[in-house]
This record gives C-alpha cells, sequence and structure tokens, in this order.
C-alpha cells in the first residue's frame, strides 16, 4: 500500500471516529475544515453549515477556459434525535432512512452529548403511540447511567467507529463518511500535486430523508452555474454491480439520470489510470438503490456526475431497511473500491479540460471510409 492509500484510510478512520446524525454533524464537519485549512486553500461554511474548500490552481493570471469542477458527500447518517424528556419517559424521532427494526425492537444505541461525551442507552418499542401523527416515528429511550441533558440530542446505533475486515472496510456510516474522505484525500493530493484546475470539495449536511444540504446550496448558486458538480456516495449494491469491481461510475440514481458530458472527466481518467494500470478497476451503472446529491444540484441546473463505492448493510440494515425482524449491523465497503475511487477521482480532476476528447466520444466520431462509402451509395436500400 502506498502512502497515499494510507493516507486515505487515515482520513477515513478519523471520520468514522466522529459519528454524525442527520442535522448533527459537527464532528464530521470540525475535523473536514480543520484538514482542508492546513492545506492552505480558501474553507468557509455557507448559512445552512455545508463545508466547502475551495482550491483555484495553475496560473491564476490566465483567464480558465474549462468549467469549475465540485467534489460533493454528505456528512451525516440515518439515527434518531432525542425530542422529549418528561413524564412519558425520554422520546427519541427517527432521522432519516432507518431500519424498521430499529422502531419494533431494543437497538442498542450511544447519545453524542454537547460536551463530546458518548453514553450508552436502548431505543425501547413504546407499548402505544406517543403522536396523533401515524408519520411521526418516534420511540423511547433508555439509559444505562442517570445522565442530565436538554434536547435535541442526537443518537446513532452502538456500532463500530472503524475497522479493516481483510478486504472490507466495516463502519457504522460508510455512508457518506467514505465520501466525504474520499473527496479530502483528492484534495490532498491536487495540492501537492499543483493541478490546474479550479476545484471545490463540499461536505454538505441533512442528506438523510431529503438532500437538505445540497438542495439549499443549489437553489442558492453557492457555486459557479458552470460547475461540473460530482456526488461522491456510498450506494447499496443492485444487479450488475459487485464489491471488489472497483469504484462505480454512477449514470443516475432512483430519481434522476445524469449528465453525459460531466460523466466524461471520469471516462477520460479511467482510460489514463488504465494506460499506467491495465489491472484498475471501475463499473459504469445507474445505481437506482437510492438518491444521491447529484440529483439536487441537477434539478437546480447544473452539470451533475457521480461516482459509488458498493455498499452492504445499506443504512445499517442486515437483510433489508424495511424488515422489522432483521438486524443493524455495520456498513461495509471493498477497500478496493475505496482506493480506486480516490484514484479515480483525483485523476478526474486533471481530466475537465479533456472531457471533450473523452475516448467514447473519439470511438463514436470515428467513421470509417468504406462505411462512409457503402452508406452513402446505398441511400435507398431499395
Amino acid at each position: 500500500m502506498n502512502p497515499h492509500q494510507t493516507r486515505a484510510l487515515e482520513i477515513l478512520e478519523s471520520l468514522g471516529n466522529r459519528p454524525a446524525a442527520p442535522f448533527h454533524e459537527g464532528g464530521p464537519a470540525s475535523y473536514l475544515i480543520e484538514q482542508a485549512t492546513v492545506l492552505g486553500v480558501d474553507v468557509r461554511v455557507d448559512e445552512f453549515g455545508n463545508v466547502i474548500a475551495h482550491y483555484a490552481g495553475g496560473d491564476l493570471e490566465t483567464e480558465r477556459v474549462d468549467p469549475p469542477i465540485a467534489y460533493v458527500a454528505h456528512m451525516d447518517h440515518p439515527g434518531y434525535e432525542i425530542v422529549e424528556v418528561g413524564e412519558r419517559g425520554t422520546i427519541a424521532r427517527a432521522l432519516g432512512g432507518v431500519p424498521v427494526v430499529s422502531m419494533k425492537q431494543s437497538v442498542a444505541v450511544l447519545a453524542l452529548l454537547s460536551d463530546g461525551s458518548r453514553v450508552r442507552a436502548k431505543l425501547i418499542p413504546p407499548g402505544g403511540p406517543l403522536s396523533d401523527d401515524p408519520d411521526d416515528r418516534l420511540v423511547l429511550v433508555e439509559f444505562e447511567v442517570d445522565v442530565e441533558f436538554a434536547p435535541p440530542v442526537p443518537l446513532v446505533f452502538d456500532l463500530v467507529n472503524f475497522t479493516l475486515d481483510g478486504d472490507l472496510i466495516r463502519m457504522r456510516a460508510a455512508d457518506d463518511l467514505a465520501g466525504c474522505a474520499s473527496g479530502l484525500a483528492a484534495l490532498e493530493r491536487i495540492v501537492a500535486d499543483e493541478v490546474n484546475v479550479d476545484f471545490y470539495a463540499v461536505w454538505t449536511r441533512a442528506e438523510e430523508g431529503g438532500l437538505w444540504g445540497a438542495r439549499l446550496m443549489a437553489e442558492a448558486g453557492t457555486l459557479p452555474k458552470d460547475t461540473l458538480v460530482v456526488s461522491i456516495e456510498s450506494s447499496p449494491v443492485i444487479p450488475g454491480v459487485a464489491q471488489g469491481e472497483g469504484p462505480v461510475i454512477r449514470t443516475g440514481d432512483r430519481m434522476f439520470t445524469f449528465d453525459a458530458d460531466a460523466e466524461q472527466i471520469f471516462i477520460v481518467a479511467q482510460d489514463a489510470i488504465q494506460s499506467r494500470n491495465p489491472n484498475f478497476k471501475v463499473q459504469r451503472q445507474l445505481m437506482s438503490g437510492g438518491s444521491c446529491e447529484a440529483t439536487a444540484f441537477a434539478v437546480f441546473g447544473y452539470k451533475a456526475t457521480g461516482i459509488a463505492f458498493p455498499l452492504g448493510n445499506w443504512h445499517n440494515a442486515t437483510t433489508f431497511i424495511g424488515d422489522p425482524q432483521g438486524g443493524i449491523g455495520p456498513e461495509y465497503i471493498h477497500v478496493d473500491d475505496f482506493l480506486g475511487g480516490v484514484e479515480l477521482l483525483t485523476e478526474a480532476a486533471k481530466s475537465v479540460g479533456k472531457r471533450n476528447d473523452s475516448p467514447t466520444r473519439a470511438r463514436v466520431r470515428q467513421i470509417p471510409a468504406n462505411i462512409r462509402a457503402r452508406m452513402a451509395s446505398s441511400g435507398q436500400w431499395v
């Protein structure tokens, strides 16, 4: 394993040690801000709490021809939030697509208190309705020890932060800390190599359940409108996709089909890497298992594409999210897919200006003279 790969895994482990739930992303956000600031790039937090690191490489005196590129990943993961402490007990509401089993059976969680401490607790299914709204997904919370706090308090599943298990990375929230980590790892390499690119690394909030951070950012037009936006996600394995066969160039998600022009940066990057390493693996698929932030930006007029790390135990469901008899377990991705994704992202940042001459376009444009002549001479075909 080379130093770049070791560093990418170090970033992912550091993020895994900083759990988050929707609207409670302070842990990963502070780490990402710190690491990006060390690089000397411009780092800011927008009005919605999204973190934006901007690197403008190359000759700043020369007017740029190529559009900017942005790598976008979200910092949150499905969890719960304590919303009430009173006579009815301690009540928490589900945030995002948590496994149904966590509302039907006793499940171990960690409360992330404001002082940085973590306290073990259990989710307890209520004996009866806790709200008049059937869509208000509420459960009771039972702590192992007495503790004082003021709501809201995020709860995450009591699972491993990060571990390497052979070829697999197991962690509470590969979705989408793997995306955050790969974006930062690519940014570090882009800065170190002084790549001539107008580049943004973006880490958003509250993706789970609504793509909220990305939607608000896209609506506000925070990124220049000609930016090529790349969503980096961990997305559930579907037929036609396999773990260990490389990162997936994502042509769309459950809601939207992405932009072919933006996608060409990955086709060019794949070709460049495979010219050096013919064994480099990449997959290409419409990942329909879930939605991602490329859709949010696409709807607001950006050219968007994405890559995905094939994911097991999506949202910590060991069977499927809607299974009331299922289990809760760590998510997992293949280490080669993750490291290959970092390599692909790094190379793609160098390929923005080459996308019009991608191998795909070149192959389609090349029409043999004999075929052209034959088609022209038999134009009537009768």
